[in-house]
């Protein structure tokens, strides 16, 4: 009874051997206090657990097929009507005829000044030629470019201002005084020089380069040469390239005279050479005055023969 009663007043003591105890024996299980409430399945579990259970054709068969309406695309106005392609301006023949007219004494007093300015370079390079019996070197025999250019600016520069004037006078109706202030030598002159250079000096120095070089820098030899250029230049190209400088002075004209950012269209002379670019530039349409056209081109001209004009596009 004693003991009995010991063991309850004193559970301590037997604590030690009852755990070694539990150590031998297999770890006892814990039931928990709250039990586990399984997840309730949700709609998603559902399906995926039909999926797996079916197959695929018996849930494609109790999947409601819902057909959708196609909708009618709006139309457009752009969709319904396409671009209307640019068409070029109608050629007017009063415009080109009034260029003609203008251009025909300009074009005579030209001819005449470089036909002049060839024949006086002949003389010089012939005499220089006679008096030497040594072989001749080109830099001898010609003007530097610079003063060989400088000949032909200085010789047309007056007929070449008076055509670019007749251009601006066909665009505008404002005093010549008024328009000698926008048409000025510089302006007009900048453009024209080159043209000079690129239609005469440099093909004309490049011809004379050969007849030296054929020549092998005999003076005799190289003098005969140097006859058959300059009367092909006096007989037939100075004919040739005259109009395409006068003409140009003439857009030049014209083209300054206009305030910038004036609309303006490429109209091509029907009477003038097939020409692709043309072409290009008259389908291009209204182009700003001060931005350039499809081939780069302000104003004509832009090939030998070129009779396009550019004027203010139609209102």
């Amino acid at each position: 009874m004693f003991g009995r009663t010991s063991r309850r007043m004193h559970p301590s003591t037997d604590a030690p051997a009852d755990a070694a105890q539990a150590d031998k024996s297999e770890p006892a299980t814990i039931e928990p206090l709250v039990k586990p409430v399984a997840p309730k399945k949700s709609s998603v579990d559902d399906l995926f657990a039909k999926l797996r259970a079916a197959g695929a054709e018996t849930v494609a068969s109790s999947v409601k097929t819902t057909k959708v309406k196609p909708t009618k695309a709006t139309p457009t106005k752009s969709a319904d009507k396409p671009a209307k392609p640019i068409a070029p301006i109608k050629p007017d023949a009063k415009l080109f005829e009034q260029r003609e007219t203008a251009l025909l004494p300009i074009n005579e007093a030209v001819t005449k000044k470089i036909k002049r300015v060839l024949a006086d370079e002949e003389n010089s390079m012939l005499n220089y030629l006679q008096s030497k019996k040594a072989q001749v070197a080109l830099e001898k025999v010609l003007p530097s470019v610079e003063n060989q250019l400088q000949t032909y600016v200085e010789s047309t520069s007056k007929e070449l201002i008076e055509a670019a004037m007749s251009g601006a006078q066909s665009l505008s109706k404002s005093l010549k005084s008024d328009l000698r202030k926008k048409v000025s030598n510089t302006t007009v002159m900048q453009v024209m020089t080159k043209k000079l250079a690129d239609e005469i000096v440099y093909p004309l120095r490049e011809r004379i380069q050969k007849c030296v070089e054929t020549s092998a820098g005999d003076a005799a030899e190289m003098s005969t040469l140097i006859r058959g250029v300059y009367r092909e230049w006096k007989m037939q190209q100075v004919d040739k390239i005259v109009g395409d400088i006068s003409r140009l002075a003439y857009s030049r004209g014209a083209y300054l005279v206009l305030e910038s950012g004036t609309k303006v269209c490429w109209m091509v002379d029907p009477d003038g050479p097939p020409c692709a670019d043309a072409e290009d530039n008259s389908l291009a349409g209204e182009v700003a005055c001060g931005e350039k056209f499809p081939t780069g081109h302000e104003h004509p001209v832009i090939h030998s023969g070129c009779k396009c004009l550019v004027i203010p596009a139609p209102r």
